[in-house]
């Protein structure tokens, strides 16, 4: 998926696979959405042998990226309800953005880690064959 964007960060994190070589995969499950394994990652890249939790409390970090990608998701759906029904109500609004974050809560668990990770790791071509 997305392959034209192969070697950036995006790929890397639409993909869910490792920042390092973009061929191990980050998360156990295969979708945001699957709750058996909601949350758990691997410990390293099964690829290239890079390890995802650089020290202890690293993802702690991944909440301010979760924070930015919340409000991201509110103006979205915001922006969408003003031009689907520009004659709400307020209250109409904030039900619907509290609705709709509850709902893609996962998704943004999911791309905060992975935004998080990327943020501080670089592709290396070299280690994608190994």
């Amino acid at each position: 998926m997305l392959a034209f964007l192969k070697g950036t960060r995006l790929y890397s994190i639409f993909n869910n696979v490792c920042p390092n070589c973009h061929v191990g995969k980050f998360y156990i499950g295969k979708q945001a959405y699957d709750f058996k394994h909601f949350g758990k990652n691997y410990e390293k890249c099964s690829n290239c042998g890079f390890v995802y939790e650089k020290e202890p409390g690293f993802f702690y970090g991944a909440m301010y990226a979760s924070y930015a990608i919340s409000i991201a998701f509110s103006v979205a759906i915001a922006v969408a309800i003003f031009v689907l029904f520009p004659s709400s109500s307020y209250l109409v609004y904030i039900i619907s953005i509290v609705l709709g974050l509850i709902l893609l809560m996962p998704l943004s668990y999911w791309l905060s880690r992975l935004v998080w990770l990327n943020l501080f790791t670089h592709y290396h071509k070299h280690k994608e064959n190994l």
